[in-house]
């Protein structure tokens, strides 16, 4: 029987889950006998078709920084080639084609162990738009899977919560990861999942503290030398930014080596409270997440029963702080943050896997498990609008409010201005709070529709038809009523160059 898998596919570490016989969901092991992956690809410089995925490629960094590429999954909104902070590389890969490159490495390390994969759900951030969604899926297919559904890891990680114990009452799910910080507000009963609304930060996660904690070293290391930090060039550092970074959340101090350059080799301390004190910025953004998404399911800090911590970066004592602060209850964390959302991905799969592909024990541990999600931006249309007297104005229209139970269908109508009108330009918008200025949102697709029949007067009714399914992909259709011409809207990723790389031949390590 070919196996269905969950797949968490994150920012700087990814992991693979099964459904065991006995109805568990379970981390997939990878070939080097570790649950996590890290989503790294490296490139051979003298031979670009001999890739590298996983801890090897992620150690390369410090030899072939500009062939080994990190942090790909922030930039899958992107249609061409993935660029980070302005970093050239040696090469040009999508992060679509990167992303496929780790998921591959993912199914064949664990084919090897639980025997043939075809199809998997793959998790995604809550505050994913569009773009990044399908991009997603793309990754998927690119990787030879059939990608059945996509779900939001703050969702995944709270069907595994409540697949481990009872749960009831309102709870939030704060899942902060290396790429991606997202809040969710949820009530529970048992098995039975409802999704209030998400708030999210797509910039927002640990590689931001990591890029403080850098900088922060660089500001010691001139104080102690006179010169400054070059760890590109000329400087080494003894482990990685990372590295101190874990180091700082269970310890109060760690030391910092910096060999190379004329200071010679040089050695100070970095004290947790210096590195809280300058990612208090990030802290109070990620504060603010919070209070937005108490803010729009109508609730206060004493409404909420439980907190779930999920995603590495929870880790870092501050954030339990602040959040144990602000609920005035110690947030939970006895999963492995790292492992959640993979393991309620696989029971997400189970759940809406064919009856033929579970045996009894699976089918039976996942027939009382529901799941109610809801849109996670606002999607509408750009309209001409001639309600005001003195001035006519173009605003938004929302076909399609954020919170809305998904999946969802709305059609709205609209009707043309001009006599003998035989375009109307259409626009498909998203925004993550409502909005009527169509400068204030994205536009995540333009086009015609026409060319309709001539002479007509004006006030012809135009049809606009949103859908909206679980895997929160949109679905649109512009339709001239009388005459029935229609523009359906392809909502997907642009053409985007190629790295020209064939995903059966990269070494798995």
């Amino acid at each position: 029987m070919s196996r269905i898998v969950g797949i968490d596919l994150g920012t700087t570490n990814s992991a693979i889950a099964i459904l065991d016989d006995a109805g568990r969901p379970k981390i997939v092991e990878n070939a080097e006998g570790s649950n996590i992956t890290p989503s790294a690809v490296f490139y051979d410089p003298n031979d670009h078709s001999n890739v590298t995925v996983g801890q090897t490629a992620k150690d390369y960094d410090s030899i072939h920084p500009n062939f080994v590429f990190q942090a790909f999954k922030r930039g899958m909104d992107q249609a061409g080639p993935f660029k980070r902070d302005g970093r050239a590389y040696g090469l040009e890969a999508t992060a679509v084609e990167l992303s496929a490159l780790v998921l591959k490495k993912l199914v064949r390390d664990a084919q090897n162990r639980v025997g043939h994969i075809d199809s998997a759900v793959i998790t995604v951030p809550a505050s994913f738009v569009d773009e990044a969604r399908r991009a997603t899926i793309a990754a998927g297919e690119q990787a030879g899977l059939t990608v059945k559904h996509i779900v939001n890891e703050p969702t995944a990680a709270l069907f595994y919560y409540s697949f481990e114990r009872s749960l009831g009452g309102t709870v939030v799910v704060y899942d902060f990861g290396g790429g991606t910080l997202d809040v969710s507000v949820a009530n529970v009963s048992g098995k039975d999942v409802e999704i209030v609304t998400s708030k999210g930060d797509p910039s927002l996660g640990g590689l931001n503290f990591d890029d403080e904690l850098l900088a922060l070293i660089a500001a010691k290391y001139q104080a102690q030398t006179g010169t400054a930090l070059d760890t590109e060039n000329t400087h080494a550092l003894d482990r990685s930014v990372e590295t101190y970074k874990k180091q700082l959340s269970t310890r109060e101090t760690t030391s910092v080596q910096v060999t190379g350059g004329s200071g010679g080799r040089q050695i100070f301390d970095v004290s947790r409270a210096e590195f809280e004190a300058v990612t208090a910025v990030l802290i109070g953004r990620a504060d603010m997440l919070v209070e937005g998404a108490l803010a729009d399911a109508g609730l206060k800090p004493t409404d909420i029963k439980d907190i779930f911590l999920v995603g590495g970066s929870t880790r870092m004592p501050m954030v339990s702080a602040h959040l144990q602060s602000l609920f005035k209850k110690a947030p939970i964390c006895n999963i492995n943050p790292d492992e959640v959302v993979a393991l309620g991905a696989a029971l997400y799969a189970g759940v809406n896997a064919d009856p033929s592909q579970l045996n009894a024990a699976q089918a039976s541990s996942v027939q009382s498990m529901k799941l109610r999600e809801v849109a996670n931006h606002h999607y509408g249309t750009v309209i001409f609008d001639t309600s005001h007297a003195t001035e006519s104005r173009l605003r938004v229209s929302v076909v399609i409010e954020k919170n809305t139970p998904i999946p969802a269908a709305r059609t709205r109508s609209y009707y043309t201005v001009n006599k003998g009108q035989t375009t109307v330009d259409c626009v498909v918008t998203q925004s993550s709070t409502r909005e009527s200025d169509p400068d204030f949102v994205r536009t995540i697709w333009s086009g015609e529709l026409g060319p309709l029949p001539p002479n007509r007067p004006s006030h012809q009714q135009i049809d606009v038809h949103f859908s909206y399914d679980t895997n929160q992909v949109m679905q649109c259709s512009f339709v001239d009523v009388e005459s029935g011409i229609k523009q359906e809207v392809a909502l997907g990723m642009s053409e985007s160059p190629s790295a020209g790389i064939d995903l059966d031949k990269f070494t798995v390590s």
